[in-house]
């Protein structure tokens, strides 16, 4: 009979729970952009070209009916890639018409845009509500002026935070889309940005580290020595602490980098790129909280159980997290999976 007597801890995973229903999204590539950003080439970005305003929703409705026809499903519709709000009124009200009807229809149960955080005003504002448009995502990139004046956004972090608060303030969702790694941008800038976003409290948060494109401004100022990348390491470092951070202020987090469209990775000139970074900041940042976890209990593991939908995160993109858990004595075989929502370490006292 052993003498040790096992003590436990239990907790769940901080990212807080995810809609259920998957986004469709509707790239316009620059559409109602004022002018092109430094780091902005929409169209390796996306793998997309645009076309007439009337065809892309036809094209929209006509695919959401039948995927709904078939699966009895409805999606989440968003409209990306461009600025939704800055677009002639015309273009706005055919795809917030075709929106409505699949609103209506069911085949669609949320409605969301992104926008700069600029181009918004109580009339737009007014029609996005009238057709049931439940969030507007901002691409602030960042709350710093100084990184905003070095990347010629053209606003000032005071328009981004008013702008944050009159979405708030007309009972909208709020994105906030931030862009680590900007020309200006250190980690202390970028800390300071997800202090502030933390603090906005905003429904949903996208995390695009910089990358150098060709074909953009930023490949200009990369070639005459204005501008350096952050490296791939170090921006996993900040991006997962960033995520901890969110996740622990109820806040979701529902993209880290940009997804791996054929046309952006033979694109890509520099800057912290990896098919698999959302996947390995992730992995990261339920590391360091478990980390946080182990020293509190400062106690020799026996035993770990963690949920089997989160069996990845914990050991990590190839399982580069199996050389932590060994420095704290927990080997594979002390692991199991199970069906509970949290995790439990058993340890010996």
């Amino acid at each position: 009979m052993r003498s040790d007597r096992l003590l436990s801890i239990r907790f769940t995973h901080p990212e807080p729970k995810r809609s259920a229903s998957p986004v469709w999204p509707v790239f316009l590539p620059f559409a109602g952009c004022p002018f092109k950003c430094v780091y902005c080439s929409q169209y390796v970005q996306t793998g997309q070209r645009g076309s007439s305003p009337s065809q892309t929703a036809q094209s929209m409705s006509r695919r959401i009916l039948e995927r709904f026809n078939k699966t009895g499903q409805p999606v989440s519709l968003g409209f990306f890639g461009g600025t939704f709000t800055a677009m002639p009124l015309k273009d706005i009200l055919v795809f917030l018409d075709q929106a409505c009807s699949l609103k209506k229809a069911g085949a669609v149960n949320h409605i969301r845009c992104s926008t700069r955080p600029d181009c918004l005003g109580q009339e737009v504002l007014d029609i996005l509500e009238y057709y049931g448009l439940d969030m507007l995502e901002l691409g602030v990139q960042s709350f710093q002026d100084d990184v905003l004046r070095a990347s010629a956004r053209g606003y000032s972090s005071d328009s981004a935070l008013k702008a944050c608060s009159l979405v708030k303030s007309r009972k909208f969702e709020l994105g906030i889309q931030l862009m680590p790694g900007l020309p200006g941008s250190g980690p202390s800038q970028y800390l300071r940005d997800i202090k502030q976003t933390a603090n906005i409290v905003p429904d949903v948060v996208r995390l695009y580290p910089c990358l150098v494109l060709k074909g953009t401004l930023l490949e200009e100022m990369l070639a005459k020595g204005r501008y350096r990348p952050w490296s791939l390491k170090s921006s996993i470092a900040l991006l997962s602490r960033a995520l901890l951070t969110l996740w622990q202020n109820g806040i979701q987090v529902i993209r880290t980098g940009l997804a791996p469209e054929p046309s952006l990775i033979n694109s890509i000139l520099a800057g912290p790129w990896h098919p698999a970074l959302g996947s390995i900041c992730r992995s990261e940042a339920l590391k360091t909280y478990i980390a946080w976890n182990l020293a509190k209990a400062g106690k020799k593991v026996r035993q770990v159980y963690i949920p089997s939908r989160y069996a990845s995160d914990f050991w990590g993109y190839k399982g580069r997290n199996s050389i932590f858990y060994a420095r704290q004595e927990i080997a594979r075989s002390m692991v199991t999976p199970w069906k509970k929502d949290y995790f439990q370490i058993f340890f010996a006292d």
